[in-house]
């Protein structure tokens, strides 16, 4: 398939913004991917190793534009399952300094670079963590609002959104989905989330709230 232009234009417009940051994306990114090439096949978890890094994370344009629709208050509390560098946390530290964000990432590379833009930047309200959120040990924030990307295999998304439709049991959430997997999988086999109140369709990610 050939890039979406506007795509391409989005992805140009987010290493410039990466790069006035101060993130070293591709260094650690090349380095992932020499320490982890002999096992890139092998079946199990999927952490991206060797994709590009531009299209392993959601362009700046896509994260202003749910901000923008979604509205976070101050006092609520935005967890990113499956963060790669945390530019969701990067994004609101600069626009919503008063709403909490935690990422949630694997791998432990992407986690240190994260946290060192933050504190560079002082963006307090926002915080990466190292976590396997696919293990039946992790537990989920009590918080209002989630991003899901498709941050592995299928087996991995299903099991995160067993634990969002436990929280939803307890509380009202929201879920900002991006990617053709979680959000298909959520029409398909989570009437909670997908059934219960209308899901609002953008072009590359869908709001659900339960």
């Amino acid at each position: 398939m050939i890039p979406q232009p506007e795509y391409a234009g989005a992805k140009i417009h987010s290493k410039g913004i990466d790069d006035r940051l101060g993130l070293a994306c591709d260094p650690i990114e090349d380095k992932l991917f020499e320490e982890n090439k002999e096992s890139l096949f092998l079946p199990g978890q999927e952490f991206w190793y060797g994709l590009e890094i531009q299209s392993l994370q959601t362009p700046y344009s896509e994260i202003v534009e749910m901000i923008d629709y979604v509205k976070p208050e101050a006092g609520d509390i935005w967890v990113d399952l499956g963060a790669g560098y945390g530019r969701m946390g990067l994004a609101l530290g600069f626009v919503k300094p008063a709403v909490k964000f935690i990422g949630y990432e694997f791998v432990k590379d992407r986690v240190d670079e994260g946290n060192r833009i933050i504190d560079l930047w002082g963006l307090n309200q926002s915080v990466m963590r190292q976590a396997d959120i696919s293990k039946d040990s992790f537990m989920l924030d009590d918080a209002n609002l989630f991003f899901l990307y498709d941050f592995g295999s299928k087996d991995d998304i299903y099991k995160v959104l067993e634990k969002l439709r436990v929280l939803a049991q307890k509380r009202s959430i929201q879920v900002v989905a991006r990617g053709r997997g979680v959000r298909s999988w959520i029409f398909m086999d989570c009437p909670w989330l997908s059934e219960v109140n209308s899901p609002v369709q953008f072009k590359n990610w869908t709001f659900f709230r339960s």
